[in-house]
Order: C-alpha cells, then sequence, then structure tokens
C-alpha cells in the first residue's frame, strides 16, 4: 500500500508540476492578433446600381461580414463593378481598383485608380450622374457617412464626362 501510495502522489506531483508550466507558458507568451484573425463584423448597406434604361437606381440590401470598414468598402466596390442582374449597368469601370479609403468626419474618402476615369465609361451626362450617384448612393448608406470624395491617384480628377464635377465631395441626389 506504501509504494501505490507513493507512486500515487508522484504522479499527482508530476500532474500539479505541468499544470503549473502550462499557466506560466500561457501567461508568458506574447499573444498577437494577425488581421485575418480579427473579429469580423456584420455589415450592412444599400447596393446601388444604375438602371441606365429606366434613368434610375436600383437598391438592394446587403449584409456582409468583413474585419474594418475599408474591407466592407473593398467589398462594396468589386459589387458595384459587377452587377448580379443583366438588366443593371455596373457602376464604376471593371478595372478600378481602390487604392485606400479612409474617413474624414461624415466623409468618406476614396482614392482610386486610373481607370476610374475612363472616358467611355462615363460618355453622356444622364449616365455618368447615374453611374456616381450609383456609388455615392451606396457609400452613404454606411453609417456616419453624408458624403463621399473621390480621388484618382491622390488627386481630385477632371470632371467625369465633361458633366460630373468631383473637386468638392459628393452628396446622395435626394430624386434619386
Amino acid at each position: 500500500m506504501q509504494r501505490g501510495l507513493k507512486i500515487l502522489l508522484a504522479a499527482l506531483a508530476v500532474l500539479v508540476v505541468a499544470i503549473l508550466l502550462a499557466i506560466y507558458t500561457f501567461q508568458m507568451s506574447p499573444r498577437t492578433v494577425k488581421p485575418s484573425q480579427r473579429s469580423m463584423q456584420s455589415w450592412q448597406a444599400n447596393l446601388c446600381y444604375p438602371d441606365l434604361k429606366a434613368s434610375r437606381l436600383v437598391r438592394m440590401s446587403i449584409s456582409v461580414g468583413a474585419a474594418s470598414e475599408e474591407r466592407f468598402v473593398e467589398e462594396l466596390i468589386e459589387r458595384l463593378k459587377h452587377p448580379e442582374t443583366p438588366d443593371l449597368s455596373p457602376a464604376l469601370p471593371p478595372k478600378t481598383k481602390l487604392l485606400s479609403v479612409q474617413r474624414e468626419g461624415e466623409i468618406l474618402v476614396l482614392n482610386l485608380s486610373e481607370e476610374f476615369t475612363q472616358p467611355d465609361f462615363w460618355q453622356g451626362s444622364d449616365v455618368a450622374h447615374l453611374r456616381l450617384q450609383a456609388l455615392v448612393h451606396t457609400l452613404t448608406s454606411l453609417p456616419n457617412t453624408r458624403a463621399v470624395k473621390i480621388l484618382v491617384n491622390g488627386q481630385v480628377p477632371e470632371a467625369l464626362g465633361g458633366h460630373e464635377e468631383l473637386s468638392e465631395p459628393i452628396e446622395p441626389d435626394p430624386s434619386l
């Protein structure tokens, strides 16, 4: 019996030491969170596409999981380039890239690639207005966003299609 008790006590001591070492190691190891491990949030917006035949915007409510507002805006930009239904037009030229996005109070500032200003895409004042407003209506559906400022390669671009001025932040057109 004495021998069995000694073995049991020795096993218990080894177990206690192992637990203490595990706790010490866990507390001492730095825990860094990689960007891919950040908690996902559910973001909601109204995705707007131009219906060029009917001269109106078509809205679709969406909810997307993203780790940050910037990632959510990236997702919205990608979706605006490729409508889900063939009767809707893209709001952005397909090769447009989002270079950066930042917030200045209630203004969302997009820095887009030069493909955004592709002249053929923005041809016609009604077409240019609808496409630009599809982008603006989509992004101003985000919380605390009143207007959108658009830069191309960090600079204010020329008027889109010669009609849509981009020197100031753009607010949604309430008539659409």
